[in-house]
């Protein structure tokens, strides 16, 4: 048989003192109280900011019954006419109407990595 498998027959006894026992089973199951209270908040905030980074209603379309309608109101915004996309802040401030919701923060992306995308065009 293995080591494991020889002892000496001896059981330790082991005095425990029930109270401190309560004691700590408490500060633990407040420390894990604790503990799963702050992984909830960080959840709640991660999909939070999942929504906001992945909602398609952040834009709105204005129609008129002409070309020449459409160039008319936003010569008078003194916004560029020939541009299809316009950036809903800067025709807020040209409607002196103020935003005050705060812009979003996108990830920044870094730099790739030069030995990365050495090997990579050594492989085509």
């Amino acid at each position: 048989m293995g080591y494991w498998d020889k002892r000496d027959g001896k059981k330790e006894v082991v005095e425990v003192d029930n109270e401190s026992l309560e004691d700590f089973e408490k500060c633990v199951e407040e420390e894990l109280g604790d503990v799963e209270k702050s992984f909830r908040e960080r959840m709640a905030n991660e999909n939070k900011r999942f929504r906001d980074m992945c909602d398609t209603e952040y834009w709105v379309a204005v129609c008129f019954t002409s070309r020449a309608q459409k160039e008319e109101f936003l010569e008078s915004l003194d916004l560029p006419t020939d541009e299809k996309y316009i950036d809903g802040r800067e025709m807020a401030r040209k409607c002196n109407r103020a935003i005050k919701t705060p812009d979003l923060k996108f990830a920044k992306i870094g730099r790739p990595n030069k030995a990365f995308i050495d090997r990579i065009r050594r492989e085509d």
